[in-house]
């Protein structure tokens, strides 16, 4: 299984559903990409990123707030779902599919 490619995630916010594309590249379990949330023109480097089997962790900082995501999927296929902790906001449930 091959984690590597581009992602749309659906986290499910307290401010409503918000998509994201995800670019991975997976390096004998480093993970690293970006996260780029179109709607807002914003981009942000996925950071701590590395993968077990098929569980994946990795965090992102967001520029408009001072909130680091801490993402924990599991990838099945080309389907992923997990959570993501946002610090003071809470965890909320990610899922998501490979482009």
């Amino acid at each position: 299984m091959s984690v590597d490619g581009s992602w749309q995630l659906i986290i499910d916010s307290p401010m409503g559903k918000q998509e994201t594309t995800l670019n991975l590249s997976d390096v004998d379990g480093v993970l690293t990409g970006t996260m780029v949330n179109e709607a807002g023109g914003l981009s942000t480097e996925i950071f701590e990123g590395r993968t077990e089997d098929t569980n994946l962790q990795w965090k992102a900082k967001l520029s408009k707030m001072p909130v680091t995501l801490t993402f924990r999927t599991t990838v099945d296929d080309d389907l992923m779902s997990g959570t993501v902790k946002a610090g003071f906001l809470g965890s909320f449930r990610v899922s998501g599919e490979k482009k």
